[in-house]
């Protein structure tokens, strides 16, 4: 299966042929006109189109169950039995009612199909039939101006598109189409019932033949299963083993496990033989594409080349304008369409860029059929008498319509019909066609045998053309003599290191099974001998193509020995010859270039390339010496204007080694062939991190110090400083990693109390440590400090603090006693009516020795007067202690209208940041309203700019004026729905309106996914004032934007009365 003319010649004859066992026959050659033969393997054609009434519509975005499949085989198995009691060749009036009553069923089930895909279509977001795979407006271009393109395009067809003429192929390929995707199975049970004929007519028509199952498996096992069907349906359809098999990944049942599964798929296709795998799938489904989420399919477990990815950027795609689009670069194939109109007023296919040739590079032109007058002979050659076999050659090929294929239908006069056989001849390169027919499919029998030639034209009629008769014997033997043959060397090729072996005058007394052409070099004896199988040709002379790469690229004398495999199994020596291979080898110059020891990368450069056969890629093969080859990367070169290759190497993409790299040259040539050229090594070292530790401010008397870190570098860069802290007294149990703080001259500072240490004095231990812009933690330094803490005390002290009458606010701190008793929660109750009615509790756990709680008068009807506060410790011992904290005045403005009451809460919570009482308070506000929305509670430690908005509104009792969310696009949701939405982010906003973020894009009209949310408080001189929950480092506070901001994503705007 190694010649391209053989793969694509013989997989031809192969297709649809049914397997055979062995038989002879003596030719008795007649004049007999084409009689009636029986129907039950009478062609295709009328069974097929009685079991696809019965197949319900396939589509890619609608997988059906094995259990719907089953059904529709046994309808189809049931139809195909009543159909088949017709016989194939009947007098022309019995014919053409046959025909008409198969054109009825198929007009049915097309009507239905049709139904069908225009349901699916309708559908909102629907491209044909398929619902998933557009990319959407906001989806980046992903364009890639170093992508090859192949010239020729490739469809993929199923049962939706049904017969498919030669003819049909022609026009596909006449409009650029050079291959065919052919589906043949699906699950574990359905079977394609057009696959044979769908791919016998595109070969014939010159087109690339691939294939391809529909995958539904959510287990290993399954998996396995589905693989083994869909080997067992090529086998039956007799495809090479090199054929491009795709797995077709699209059932949203799959995704859980659908790696692992997936390689329990490819590894039961390469345990059988199929080793060229491809698989299809959307772009959402892959973990590298140019959507805003992943999906869950590793491609890096498979090869991103070996993907055939679907993406429709728009409704309609031409195949000019994809080849410029060129989605998906770096995967093997594109599919941009499903509506590609390529037969006007037929069903409509799945069109495709092809980038590395998997689909199309064996496509090749087809010579214009010849047309003419009914004619045809029938040779029988070759009959073997020991094996039972005999060759069906046809020649004079030719009919009015043009011939599509040849069919010989044979039978043995033993009880009738019963072992009738359609075999399909295969056409030479001389024009004529053959068969080879075994008394082994026809139930071993014995004496006359009815050969009939039957053709099917370019239209699609088939036609009777002639019948003979021969004889055949099984196991006769007849000792002629010992086998001959001579054998030459031809079409030597130094620069692709090849040549044949042709062996001509062949004489095998015995019968011949096949011609082997054992060949070695005579380097290191015999360890690359082969066993080349010759392959018969037209002047029935066999030729095999010896190639050096399948011997060690080995170069000198090679011995070049002939043996038949006769009759009756047993391999004979026949001739041998010696020849010399001499090859050309690739070549190229590799230097290390743009060494730095900062970022840690050096560009690897290939000058002076040379590839004698054919260069695909260029391969640097690159590891660092730290642990073998763990950190192994294939890097990929690309090609310069210059000539030569370059590709830059990332210490980061090799576990960040430092130190000797080896980094090896390696070719892909023409044809497939990986081959080694050069070598270097280069060293690495990175530079190290850096920064100061200084300790300042140490105060004795209150137990606290400043850490201050200077001169921060990080040849990664510095995403954020940490300092973790403990002191010498109780080992690690009071460590605490703390933030440190950016200052306006770049150094970073975080002050430690001992009170947060569980006033711990004595030595203190501080180290430095870097979050690097890779997300990786780094040690930089560490050092020590003393720490006194001479105001201890014992008692816990409760105050006030921070009133602001005029807002209504005021905050309760609570200090803990640095050697008192440890507070385990603090309650604060406050009122202002004499009655206590508007009474409410605050509760707060301490996270540290002083912790402070927000009132807000807002929280007690917004009442003006003195508020009274108490205040209730609760000890980790049990105990309680109470506080009375007196009377404080507040006389909040009174707002009536909702807009005012709405900025006024708004501005209330100004300050409030992560973890504080406020902030806590708002969360457990919002988790106070059941149900929750989409039924999340939100934490604490959760994004909260929404919850703030959300919670605004329900403190004032105004939630149905925007609804309830902690999420912004769910909540852009909401306000359409409210009819509240402005999409336009250049509009000037009012006060009291929402406004939305995209911080991914800065342009206008930003039409992305939303990231925040806050209220806008007023709008001045085209400059528009916000209140934002969790901006910055997660604080309330008050932003400014220009009006038209790129940013902005749009406003909604409640209707406040």
């Amino acid at each position: 299966m190694k010649k391209k003319d053989f793969i694509y010649y013989a997989s031809a004859a192969l297709l649809l042929a049914v397997s055979v066992r062995p038989a002879y026959a003596d030719e008795q050659e007649s004049a007999v006109q084409p009689i009636q033969v029986k129907a039950e393997q009478a062609q295709d054609t009328v069974a097929k189109t009685a079991s696809d009434a019965s197949e319900k519509v396939e589509s890619k975005g609608e997988a059906r169950t094995d259990r719907q499949e089953e059904q529709e085989n046994s309808q189809a198995e049931q139809n195909t039995e009543s159909s088949q009691s017709v016989p194939a060749s009947l007098p022309k009036q019995s014919q053409t009612k046959v025909e008409n009553q198969s054109a009825s069923i198929e007009e049915t089930a097309q009507r239905e199909e049709a139904s069908k895909v225009d349901e699916v279509a309708s559908k909102k977001g629907a491209v044909g039939n398929t619902t998933f795979y557009s990319a959407g407006h906001a989806g980046p271009a992903s364009r890639s101006s170093d992508v090859a393109v192949q010239p020729k395009t490739f469809v993929d067809v199923s049962s939706h598109n049904g017969s498919i003429s030669v003819n049909d192929y022609r026009t596909l390929a006449n409009k650029g189409v050079g291959g065919v995707v052919v589906k043949l199975t699906e699950g574990t049970t359905y079977r394609n019932p057009y696959a044979g004929e769908q791919a016998r007519n595109a070969q014939s028509a010159g087109l690339q033949v691939s294939a391809y199952a529909f995958s539904h498996y959510t287990s290993e096992e399954q998996a396995r299963a589905e693989a083994r069907h869909f080997i067992s349906e090529a086998r039956n359809l007799n495809l090479p083993k090199n054929t491009v098999m795709v797995n077709d990944m699209e059932d949203a049942k799959m995704k859980d496990n659908i790696n692992r599964n997936t390689l329990a798929w490819a590894d039961e296709m390469r345990k059988n033989g199929y080793t060229n795998l491809m698989y299809y799938t959307s772009a959402s489904w892959i973990d590298e594409n140019n959507l805003r989420g992943k999906g869950p399919v590793k491609t890096a477990q498979f090869g991103l080349e070996n993907f055939w990815v679907a993406q429709y950027p728009t409704a309609k795609l031409s195949a000019n304008d994809a080849k410029t689009l060129r989605y998906n670069g770096r995967a093997g194939a594109w599919q941009f369409t499903s509506q590609a109109e390529l037969l006007p007023g037929k069903h409509v296919f799945d069109h495709s860029v092809d980038y590395t040739g998997r689909f199309t590079s064996q496509a090749k032109p087809v010579p214009e059929v010849a047309k003419g007058p009914l004619s045809g002979k029938i040779s029988i050659e070759n009959n073997d008498s020991l094996a039972g076999r005999f060759d069906v050659v046809i020649s004079n090929v030719l009919a009015p319509q043009g011939v599509a294929s040849v069919s010989v239908p044979v039978w043995s006069d033993d009880k009738g019909q019963d072992d009738l056989i359609w075999h399909h001849a295969t056409r030479q390169q001389d024009g004529r066609y053959r068969v080879t027919v075994k008394a082994s499919d026809h139930n071993n029998s014995t004496g006359k045998y009815h050969v009939h030639l039957y053709y099917t034209q370019l239209n699609g009629e088939q036609i009777g053309v002639t019948a003979t008769t021969t004889e055949v014997s099984i196991g006769k033997t007849v000792n002629k003599g010992k086998p001959s043959g001579r054998v030459t060397i031809e079409n030597n090729n130094s620069t692709t290191g090849t040549f044949d072996a042709v062996i001509r005058d062949v004489v095998s007394p015995n019968g011949l099974k096949e011609v082997l052409v054992p060949t070695w070099s005579e380097v290191n004896g015999q360890d690359d001998l082969v066993w080349h199988k010759a392959v018969k040709q037209a002047d029935g002379s066999y030729r095999a193509t010896i190639k050096s790469s399948e011997h060690k690229n080995s170069q000198g004398k090679y011995q070049v020995h002939v043996h038949y495999i006769d009759g009756s199994g047993q391999r004979r020596y026949v001739t041998e010859t010696v020849t010399e291979v001499h090859q050309s080898r690739p070549s190229g110059v590799l230097s290390i270039e743009n060494q730095n020891q900062i970022s840690g990368t050096f560009d690897a450069v290939v000058r002076n390339v040379i590839a004698p056969n054919g260069l695909k890629e260029v391969l640097i093969p690159t590891w660092s010496e730290v642990n073998g080859q763990d950190d192994l990367v294939w890097h990929k070169a690309v090609k310069q204007a210059d000539g030569s290759y370059r590709a830059t190497i990332k210490s980061s993409e090799h576990k960040n080694s430092q130190g000797k790299y080896q980094v090896h040259v390696h070719y892909v040539d023409g044809s497939g062939q990986r081959r080694y050229v050069t070598e270097t090594s280069t060293q690495l070292k990175l530079s190290q991190p850096t920064g100061k530790v200084n300790i300042q401010n140490n105060n004795k008397e209150t137990g606290t110090f400043d850490v201050v870190v200077t001169d921060v570098f990080s040849p990664k860069g510095v995403q954020s400083v940490q300092v973790p802290v403990w002191s010498d007294q109780g080992g690690q149990d009071d460590l605490i990693w703390y933030n440190a703080t950016r200052q306006s001259d770049g150094s970073y500072k975080a002050s430690i109390k001992a009170e947060n240490h569980k006033n711990s004095t004595g030595t203190y231990h501080v180290h430095l440590y870097y979050i690097q812009n890779d997300g990786s933690r780094i040690g930089v330094h560490s050092t020590t400090t003393q720490v006194e803490y001479h105001n201890l005390t014992h008692k816990t002290k409760a105050y006030i603090k921070d009133v602001n009458s005029q807002t209504g606010t005021f905050t309760v701190a609570v200090d803990q006693s640095a050697q008192g008793k440890r507070i385990k929660n603090i309650r604060a109750a406050v009122w202002s009516q004499a009655h206590q009615e508007n009474l409410s509790w605050y509760t707060q756990t301490p996270a540290g020795g002083h912790t402070e709680i927000g009132i807000a008068a807002v929280n007690h009807g917004n009442k003006q007067g003195d508020y009274t506060t108490h205040v209730y410790v609760d000890y980790t011992d049990g105990s309680v202690e109470g506080f009375n904290l007196g009377q404080t005045r507040l006389i909040p403005q009174q707002v009536t209208d909702q807009k005012n009451r709405v900025i006024r809460a708004a501005a209330n919570l100004v300050g409030t940041s992560t973890g504080s009482a406020a902030h806590q308070r708002m969360v457990a506000d919002y988790n106070s309203v059941k149900p929750l929305p989409v039924g999340y509670a939100v934490k604490n430690t959760d994004d909260w700019c929404d919850v703030f908005v959300t919670v605004v509104f329900q403190r004032e009792g105004l939630s149905y004026l925007v609804g309830r969310e902690c999420g912004v696009e769910r909540h852009i949701q909401i306000f359409k729905k409210l009819g509240i939405w402005n999409e336009d982010g250049t509009t000037t906003p009012q006060s009291g309106d929402i406004i939305t973020f995209n911080w991914d894009k800065d342009t206008q009209q930003n039409d992305g996914w939303a990231d925040h949310i806050g209220i806008v408080e007023r709008v001045e001189n085209g400059w528009i004032h916000t209140i934002e929950g969790n901006s910055s480092n997660g604080v309330v506070r008050r932003n400014t934007y220009r009006v038209g901001h790129g940013n902005i994503r749009g406003f909604a705007r409640p209707r406040y009365q």
